[in-house]
Parts: structure tokens; C-alpha cells; sequence
């Protein structure tokens, strides 16, 4: 039974008293309990759905009329109830929720589809609707700490510079409570927190800074409420500088009434005016406000009214602290001090330590004249106006099932994501070596100290270089002290995290004497760069250490997101929001910006839609299923972050060895791009060559041959007139029916003198024969009309044209030019030389020449008999390495910490060259002439650049968007005679997704 406004299933009542209720007793209750809230709710009803909507003050009157003395008292009152207690628990709530009409209930711990079934249930037993509350300073996850989101905690939000960000998660904090049926949440804590030893406080305030800590308030304040949620700063008068937790005592603060007004109270008047929507009072004793024994600032006239409501002129809803806490709770009898809370000006008493003896208590005061009816009445329409405002009326149904999935949506992983990156604070770098610069030579080591066995810090770590890394405990034996400091020596650079840190000074935040020796040590012997999870005010440890940084907090995503940072994907921006030391003072940072590196995020970081991208799941289980290929890695990237990085499939349909994301494939024609081509740019940029050049210009040995007069450009747009291909290794073989056999003098299956070009495992050719393949090439006819035609032919001279023109070889040049200080570990010609062949996909069981399954060397013929190097095929790769290089380009020509290239060289390549509709220099682009067989998907702009591969892959680049695109197969395997790949257009499909998944502007 629901009705708009109350809702309860029948069910509810045999939910409370289990096995007690029968048909007839049910009937009884809803008869003379619940038939008087229906009959109103529907007179309410009939009202708002008139022409005259009911006025907040008519609704108001009309409700606190219907209540008697006792119910009006019990409006004063928020109790505390958990979600996760048994039937006794909630007996007790439903007890004085039906005898008492208590204004409203605070959550804690418990799970959020609980509470929201349980928040159905209290609203539809109450007389009048329920404020529900929480504790939710950094969201809902403060009561659900395993099920959901934690958004930072204040201390670290006081180190982002862009408060919008702030705002950005007051309101997904605000869109989190709605779905649970909460309507105020406590937060944020305005108080300026100047006491480094503040055992409550802490890390739970925005700092030591008056405007940061008011501005940071002001954000997050006004999101919420501009989104439906009350807002409450908290803890009036200021509880920033105590070294006592009034949970467990009275803190007394002893400052001078300036002091307050221009430091504690300067937030809550700036919230006051900007119409906080309610305050909360401290337990706090402040003698220049009321010098009354042990009287706390909550049970204060002096603080609550005089301050609080004439002085400062609030309007809103005036809050206790929890009246159970020690800091007042052990002052007085219960009870009493809820009615000297009333009597002090609060409107709203929150959890009382004793409810019935709170409501008997403010009876009696109100019978003795000590509290005046007009008090309540005013207090209780106050409240009644704010159940008004934030639509508690309503008493929506809640859908319970859903509540869970929504406070753990993507978006706010994502919000969370953007504060923590802007968070991170660079606070030493005496040798200015953060960001990393990305080297393939360098030497890298990784400690963490005191955290689990599985570490997102050092897992992400070794994403960007080969890390040998340590995980070591807090006292650290000496053995391993001694070992890991040997060894030290011989790394580049030594990174160590400090985990399991705790915020209290008294406890030296959690750094152990043997940690602080270690670091100490270790610091002595190598090149520390020190990453500290946890407190900023524990840097006073930490002068010494040349390289520091601050992440404030040790969860996954900090983790992930501090080592990402550590390597340029995201720049250092924060800056410290407290002094920890003469060193370290209050707003300090060293400011710098991201290298272009790529980062690691999920899709609504960047505005897409992690859900909508999984339909690339699908489209590669499809394509495996149909053995289209018998497995992949597809790789997305926007705005610098890899949004999708997954691996399907196997190795070959034969065995059981899965696709890693990092293994390697075979990259065919996209080796043209990141391989010849990239070579190509570099020399242009260094002016030693001209696409308007001849091969006769470069090429000694063109001269004197129909191909002298070559363009470079037109070459590598495929329209030089070149022959599409020739098939070299055809004259190498005899053919008897179905049997073939090699040439015995141009094959041996031992390397030896004069026989080293590797073709396949245990098959190498005679070195001389690359001089008969030159010789067929020059000897080839044009074709007799200028016109496209796609040509291998054109990428062979590539080669030539950067080894005779920088005097290295190929594979020497790009990898000094761009692989190494890319950081590009597992991009190279002939990976066999380097790479595990469990790490190396097959490309086909070739029965045609090799007579062996093709692992480890380049499919293609013609490199293959180049020896494995050639500016059209021979690159090997994975994803992650084939989106840097892309990403490169996107970034204009730098990345890592490095510049490789000329943004207008860049620019001029990966445009339409000489009016060709599809092809720029080197670089296949969106097919403009719709009568062509279209390359692209339809929503990829006409900018993209990129290439595809014989073998199964293709990546493309799309400057317009920032998006980077790979995938990488071997269709070839077995035979290279499957199209299914090409023909079911599965690269395409994948990439048009990708577009399908942004959000629209």
C-alpha cells in the first residue's frame, strides 16, 4: 500500500514484530494508527493538486497544529539509528519514532540498501515526516566505508587550488544522499584547524588558512544545497585549536573574542551570509563566552544565542554536537542537558544520550518556566520549514535495489579522481627530477613501506618502467635493511612509498624510529624520492630528502594516481593546506605541469561512458568466436588517459596461453608510421630532407633508374607508380605439386658466415640475396598512369633513405631518436633477439616458404628477407607502446619529459598531401570520396591519422578529440587466407563505439 507522501507495505508490521502479528491485530493498527496519516496526507494531496498550492507556512501551521505538547518536543529531537543492529535495534527506533514523533534520525554504520529499506520503513510508521541525517563529511562512505565511495577527506581537498572541483562533489554528495532519502548532511567542518596535535579535527578540516578553509566551505555548502541537501557547518564556535576530542572530554579553549571573530568565527559568518542552511555547536568550554564551570559552548545562552542567533544573526537550524559525547555527557544528569541545550537557543537536539529522560526533561523545564512554549513553537517551525524546503514532506518511496549501484557510479570515481590529481602536493625537488623523464636505460627500484602485499603504488609503478620493487614492514627487520640499501646502489633512481600512516602527532603519524633510520640510510646511499600516504604535518621528518611529495591519503586510487603522477600523466598543482615545519609552511608546492605522459582513468574522467564501452567485450568475444583471430588487445586513450586497456583470447587456437595486454605482435604495415615514417619526420625536422626531393637525391643507387626521378612525397602517398609488391621469396623456392623445397644454396638452418638474416626460427638466408631483391626492385617498371596504388615498394627505400642519410642503421635511429626515451621497452625489429616467445604472439603457420609456424620474426616476406628491418613491416609491439608513440604525435611532438618532434611537422605529414582524398605523407587518413571504400568509422573526424596492419592491426589518432585507438590481432594465424577479420569489419566496429560512448557537449 503506497501512497504519495507515506508509503508502508502492509508487510512492515509482521517485519517489526515477527511471528506476533495476526490478520486481525494488523487491521487494528493501520485502523487507529496509520488511517489518521493517510486520511491527512490525502487532504494534502487534494490540496497541492488544486489550482492554490499549499503554502510552506499553511503546510507548516497545519502540521504543527496537529501536534500534541509531547510530539511537538519529540520535533527537537534527530536520534541515532544503524542499519547493520538486529530486530532490537530497530524495535527500540520504531519505539520512539511511534511515542515520541522525533523530528528526525542520523545513520551510521551499516550498508546503503539498509538504510534505505529501513528509511522506507521509519517514514511510513512517523506521525510527521523524518529528517534523516548523516555524518557524511566525505560522503556517504563515512557510514559505508566498504560500499562506497570515499570522497578525500577535508585535509587533502584543502590542497586543490580549484574549488569548483569542491563544488563538483558537494553536488554527486548531494545527488548520493537524495537517492538515500538523506536531507542534511553534517558537513562541511569550517574549522580552521591551527593545532597540529588536534586529536579530532585534523585531517577532517580544510587547514590552517582562514579564506582557503571559508572559500573550500562556501564550494562544497552551496553545491549541496543548490542540490537539494542541507548543508551544516560544523563546530560552532570553532573547534580548530584543542588538543582534547570532546568525545571523550571538554575541550577549553582559552582565546580572546577578537581572536574568534577574526579567525574561528570568519567562516561561519562567511556561511552565514551565504545562508548555510544549519549550524552545529561544539562541545567546547570557552570562557570568554561563558566562564561557567565545565559549561559547554552547546548548553551556552551566551554562545547559541547571544553569538550565534542575535550577533551573527543566523536564521537556520541550530544543531547540538551529539549530546551523548563525554565532552558534556559526564557534566550532567541525564537528560539535563538536552533541556540546557533547548534553553541555550539549539533548535535541535542531536542524539541524546537518553531520549525519554531528554523529552521528561525540556517537560519539566517548560513546567517550571525556564522554557517558554514560544521557544518550542519557534524552534519546531523552524524545523517544520526546513522539512519544507528540502521536500522531507514528500517521504518518497526509496528504491532500495538501485541505491548501491548509484553511490558507486562512475561519475564519481571520477570526480574523486580529478581531486586527488589536483591534491597531490611536490613539496621538494632539489634536483629538479620530477616528473621522471622517461628513459629506456634507466634503473628503478621501488620500496613501500608498511602497506599490504598486494600495492597499487608499485603495481602501477612498473606500468611505466621495469621497477624491481620491495615490500618491506614498518620496523624493518636488519637483514633486510642491509640487503635492499646494498643494493640501492645500483639503481637510477629509488622510489619508496610511507603507508599505514596515522594522522595524530602524539604518535609521530605512524613513522616508526626504524622507518625514519631507514629513509634516513637510504637517503645517504641513493637518489630517494619519497611519497608520503598520510599527513602533511609529518613532513617536519622529512627536510633532508631532496625529492618529496604529499598524497594526504593511501587508498587504491591515491595510490594509482600519485605513481601516475610521478611519471608526468598528471601535473603537480596542490599545495600544502597546513606548516609543517619552518620548511614546509602553509601554501607551499612546486608547481609543475603534466610531461603528456599517458595516465590511466576510467572513461568518465574524460567525459565517456565506461558502460557504453564495454560493448567492445562483446565485439571482440564476437570476433574470437567466429576465429576471426584468435585474440586481441584493444587499447583507448582520450585526453591523454587509457580509458580501455583489455586482452582477449589466446596466443593460437591450439594452447592455453592468454593474451597479457603487455605481449607482443606483430604491427605489419603500422610499422610504416611509428617505424619509417617517424624516421622520416625527424630528418625533415632536422631540414636533411625534403618531400619535394627525389630518390635520386638521397640514393645513389637510384640514379641512372626509372626510379631517380621518385618524389619522396608522392611516395609515400602511394603515387610514385611503384608496383603494389613483389613476392621476393618465390624465386627461392621450387615447387613439385604440393611439396616445395628451398634453395639449398640460399638457406641454411644454422646461423654461419654469410648466412645471418634470420627469416624464421632456425632459417636464415644467404646475406647476399638482399642485393638480388635491390636489384628486382630498381628493375621493376612503373606503372604507365601517376594515380594511387597502394606500395610496399615505396617504405623498402625508407630504409635506405634514413640510414644513408643519419649514417645509422634503422632500428639504431628510431630507437636513439624516439624508442628509448619514450621508455619503450618492448618496441623493436626481430624481438626474438630480446623477448621470451611466451610473450610474443604467432603470426601463421606458414606452408608456403618457411614450413614452420612464423613466431617471433616478421611475417611479412620482404622484411623478412631484409632481415627482419624495413620502413614497411618488421615492428613489433604491444598496445600500451604503440599508443605512446601515437599519443606523441597527438601531443604535438613531446612527451615524457622530452620533445621528439616539431608540432608543424607533425602537422604537415598527417595532412591530405597534394589534394589526395585518404593518405597523408606516410599516414592513412579518413577516405573524404564516399564512392571509395570507407577506412574510418562514420563518427571519426576527417583529421584522424593513422594505420592499419596485414596481420590484424590498426591505430589511429584523432586530433580533434585527443583520442588515441589500437588494436592489435593476428588474424593471420593459422592462415593468413582468413578475412573474417576485415570482411565482419571488426577494427571499425570497435572504433565506432568509442565515439557512441562520449557524452554529447
Amino acid at each position: 500500500m503506497y501512497f504519495k507522501g507515506i508509503n508502508f507495505p502492509l508487510d512492515n508490521i509482521q517485519y517489526i514484530c515477527p511471528n506476533k502479528v495476526t490478520e486481525s491485530l494488523r487491521k487494528r493498527i493501520i485502523l487507529h494508527y496509520f488511517l489518521p496519516q493517510i486520511i491527512f496526507i490525502l487532504f494534502f494531496q487534494v490540496v497541492c493538486s488544486s489550482q492554490t498550492i499549499l503554502s510552506k507556512e499553511a503546510w507548516v501551521d497545519s502540521v504543527y497544529n496537529s501536534l500534541t505538547t509531547e510530539e511537538r518536543i519529540g520535533q527537537l529531537f534527530m536520534i541515532r539509528a544503524f542499519s547493520k543492529l538486529d530486530q532490537a535495534e530497530i524495535e527500540k527506533v520504531t519505539n520512539y519514532v511511534r511515542q515520541y514523533n522525533v523530528g528526525g534520525i542520523c545513520f551510521f554504520q551499516g550498508s546503503p540498501t539498509r538504510q534505505t529499506e529501513l528509511t522506507n520503513f521509519y517514514q511510513s510508521i512517523s506521525k510527521t515526516p523524518l529528517m534523516i541525517g548523516i555524518d557524511g563529511e566525505w560522503g556517504v562512505a563515512m557510514r559505508f566505508p566498504e560500499s562506497a565511495i570515499n570522497f578525500p577527506k577535508q585535509l587533502t581537498l584543502g590542497a586543490v587550488t580549484d574549488n569548483s572541483l569542491i563544488a563538483d562533489m558537494g553536488k554527486e554528495i548531494a545527488e548520493q544522499c537524495k537517492k538515500m532519502g538523506i536531507h542534511v548532511n553534517f558537513a562541511p567542518v569550517v574549522d580552521v584547524n591551527n593545532n597540529p596535535v588536534n586529536p579530532v579535527i585534523n585531517y577532517r578540516s580544510f587547514g590552517e588558512d582562514i579564506y582557503n578553509v571559508t572559500n573550500k566551505s562556501l564550494a562544497y555548502m552551496k553545491a549541496m544545497q543548490d542540490n537539494g541537501v542541507m548543508a551544516c557547518a560544523k563546530h560552532f564556535p570553532g573547534h580548530g585549536d584543542t588538543d582534547v576530542d570532546s568525545h571523550y572530554d571538554l575541550p577549553i579553549i582559552k582565546h580572546g573574542i577578537d581572536r574568534l571573530h577574526n579567525i574561528e568565527l570568519f567562516p561561519f559568518k562567511a556561511l552565514i551570509n551565504e545562508g548555510v542552511g544549519s549550524i552545529m555547536v561544539a562541545h567546547l568550554h570557552l570562557p570568554i563566552l561563558d566562564n561557567r564551570e565545565n559549561r559547554s559552548t552547546t548548553l551556552s545562552y551566551r554562545t547559541v544565542t547571544d553569538l550565534l542567533k542575535n550577533e551573527l544573526n543566523f536564521k537556520g537550524i541550530i544543531f547540538t554536537d551529539a549530546m551523548e559525547m563525554k565532552g558534556v555527557a559526564k557534566h550532567f544528569p541525564q537528560g539535563v542537558a538536552d533541556a540546557e541545550a533547548l534553553l541555550a537557543g539549539n533548535d535541535m537536539i542531536l542524539l541524546p544520550e537518553d531520549l525519554p529522560s531528554g523529552v521528561n526533561s525540556i517537560k519539566s523545564y517548560i513546567e517550571q518556566g525556564k522554557i517558554a512554549p514560544s521557544q518550542i513553537e519557534y524552534s519546531v517551525k523552524k524545523i517544520l520549514s526546513s522539512k519544507f524546503d528540502y521536500k522531507v514532506y514528500e517521504r518518497s518511496h526509496l528504491n532500495a535495489t538501485t541505491v548501491s549501484t548509484f553511490i558507486n557510479r562512475p561519475e564519481a570515481i571520477a570526480i574523486k579522481s580529478k581531486l586527488i590529481e589536483s591534491a597531490i602536493t611536490l613539496v621538494n625537488d632539489d634536483f629538479n627530477q620530477l616528473p621522471f623523464a622517461i628513459k629506456s636505460e634507466n634503473t628503478w627500484m621501488g620500496i613501500s613501506i608498511g602497506s599490504s602485499p598486494k600495492n597499487t603504488f608499485l603495481s602501477r609503478l612498473k606500468s611505466y618502467a621495469d621497477f624491481c620493487t620491495y615490500n618491506i614492514t614498518k620496523d624493518i627487520p636488519l637483514k633486510d635493511k642491509e640487503d635492499i640499501i646494498a643494493q640501492a646502489c645500483d639503481y637510477d633512481y629509488v622510489v619508496v612509498g610511507l603507508h599505514d600512516m596515522s594522522r595524530l602527532g602524539s604518535q609521530n603519524f605512524g613513522i616508526t624510529n626504524e622507518t625514519l633510520s631507514f629513509i634516513e640510510e637510504l637517503n645517504n646511499t641513493t637518489n630517494v624520492i619519497l611519497c608520503i600516504f598520510g599527513s602533511p604535518y609529518s613532513l617536519k621528518n622529512f627536510d633532508k630528502i631532496p625529492s618529496v611529495l604529499v598524497a594526504y591519503e593511501d587508498d587504491d586510487v591515491v595510490q594509482d594516481i600519485t605513481a601516475q603522477s610521478l611519471f608526468g600523466a598528471n601535473g603537480f598543482i596542490g599545495k600544502l593546506p597546513v606548516t609543517a615545519s619552518k620548511k614546509f609552511k602553509y601554501n607551499h608546492g612546486i608547481i609543475k605541469r603534466s610531461t603528456g605522459t599517458l595516465g590511466y582513468a576510467i572513461a568518465e574522467r574524460v567525459n565517456m561512458s565506461t558502460k557504453a564501452l564495454e560493448e567492445i567485450d562483446n565485439i571482440a568475444y564476437e570476433l574470437i568466436k567466429a576465429k576471426a583471430a584468435p585474440g586481441c588487445q584493444v587499447l583507448v586513450a582520450k585526453d591523454n588517459k587509457i580509458i580501455y586497456h583489455k586482452s582477449f583470447g589466446s596466443h593460437t587456437y591450439e594452447n592455453l596461453n592468454y593474451v597479457k595486454v603487455d605481449d607482443v605482435y606483430d604491427l605489419a604495415s603500422i610499422t610504416k608510421i611509428i617505424g619509417g615514417t617517424l624516421g622520416l619526420m625527424k630528418l625533415y625536422d632536422q631540414h636533411r630532407i625534403s618531400t619535394e626531393s627525389t630518390l635520386g637525391t638521397y640514393l645513389t643507387a637510384a640514379r641512372n633508374t626509372n626510379k631517380e626521378k621518385i618524389m619522396i612525397g608522392d611516395m609515400l602517398i602511394h603515387q610514385s607508380g611503384l608496383q603494389a609488391w613483389i613476392p621476393f621469396y618465390e624465386a627461392t623456392i621450387t615447387k613439385k605439386g604440393k611439396d616445395l623445397s628451398l634453395a639449398k644454396d640460399l638457406y641454411k638452418n644454422l646461423w654461419q658466415s654469410d648466412y645471418t638474416t634470420p627469416v624464421a626460427q632456425k632459417l636464415f638466408l644467404k646475406d647476399s640475396y638482399k642485393d638480388s631483391i635491390w636489384s628486382k626492385i630498381y628493375a621493376s617498371d612503373l606503372l604507365a598512369k601517376k594515380e594511387y596504388k597502394y606500395s610496399d615498394l615505396g617504405f623498402f627505400f625508407v630504409k635506405d633513405l634514413i640510414e644513408n642519410i643519419s649514417g645509422r642503421s634503422m632500428n639504431n635511429f628510431l630507437y636513439s631518436a624516439f624508442y628509448s626515451s619514450l621508455g619503450l621497452r618492448k618496441t623493436t625489429f626481430n624481438p626474438i633477439q630480446r623477448i621470451s616467445l611466451n610473450e610474443i604472439v604467432p603470426s601463421e603457420i606458414d606452408n608456403y616458404w618457411r614450413n614452420q609456424t612464423v613466431h617471433g620474426t616478421v611475417h611479412d616476406m620482404g622484411a623478412a628477407m631484409l632481415g627482419g628491418v624495413s620502413g614497411h613491416a618488421g615492428l613489433f609491439s604491444n598496445s600500451y607502446e604503440v599508443a605512446v608513440i601515437m599519443q606523441m604525435l597527438l601531443n604535438g611532438g613531446s612527451y615524457g619529459g622530452y620533445k621528439f618532434l616539431n608540432k608543424e611537422t607533425i602537422k604537415f605529414f598527417t595532412t591530405r598531401y597534394n589534394g589526395n582524398s585518404r593518405r597523408g605523407l606516410g599516414f592513412d587518413m579518413k577516405e573524404l570520396d564516399v564512392t571509395r571504400s570507407q577506412n574510418l568509422a562514420d563518427e571519426a573526424p576527417s583529421s584522424t591519422f593513422g594505420h592499419s596492419g596485414f596481420t590484424g592491426t590498426c591505430t589511429y589518432a584523432d586530433p580533434e578529440n585527443n583520442i588515441v585507438y589500437v588494436f592489435l590481432s593476428n588474424r593471420t594465424y593459422p592462415t593468413m587466407d582468413n578475412n573474417l577479420l576485415i570482411k565482419n569489419n571488426y577494427r571499425t566496429r570497435i572504433q565506432s563505439v568509442i565515439y557512441k560512448a562520449m557524452f554529447k557537449k
